[in-house]
């Protein structure tokens, strides 16, 4: 169980421009819009993960760990980027006016957590994917729980933003590390 949480924790913290975005939409009074749109967008994104993963698993079972190097590199290029935007750059997105749209939005911003999962998904053992699911789905509860709770009582606080927005590339490099070190949870 504590594999699924650290799962979970892992893809929240990938997911938070996610759930920055479900805020942005669902305070501009889509809450419908943004919710269903996640949800669709995250069933996606785990579902392609986990094609992804078994496929990486039967081609190429001895190079897995490498993969781990994926989202270290999308990790330290996030950190860079961070770094050479300057304070008045805001990446503002614009309201979704569809559940279409909106999932379209999470999509986007879903690069890395697909990637990050269908790293796990391909390096951890094939009776261990359940963990990864439950993991999938306690991170997909708690983010839309963390929306919901944001949309009610922070309205537009950008430093929060922020904050979450700066920790999620090193989230990425701590899991890129984590597959490249090749644990106990990888496949034989």
């Amino acid at each position: 169980m504590l594999f699924a949480l650290s799962i979970a924790l892992a893809y929240a913290l990938t997911n938070i421009d996610g759930l920055f975005a479900f805020f942005a939409i669902a305070t501009s009074g889509r809450y419908r819009q943004a919710l269903i749109g996640f949800l669709f967008a995250q069933l996606l994104v785990v579902t392609g993960a986990y094609a992804a993963g078994a496929g990486v698993t039967f081609l190429t079972p001895h190079a897995l760990g490498y993969l781990g190097i994926v989202p270290l590199a999308l990790g330290v290029w996030e950190v860079w980027r961070n770094m050479s935007r300057s304070g008045d750059d805001s990446d503002t997105l614009k309201p979704a006016h569809s559940i279409f749209s909106a999932a379209v939005i999470f999509l986007a911003l879903s690069a890395d957590t697909f990637i990050l999962i269908a790293a796990f998904f391909a390096d951890t053992a094939a009776v261990l994917d359940r963990h990864v699911l439950i993991g999938a789905l306690i991170a997909v509860t708690g983010l839309i729980i963390a929306g919901t709770l944001l949309t009610k009582s922070l309205g537009s606080n950008r430093k929060v933003q922020r904050f979450f927005e700066n920790l999620s590339p090193f989230v990425m490099i701590a899991a890129g590390i984590y597959i490249l070190l090749d644990t106990a949870t990888d496949t034989l």
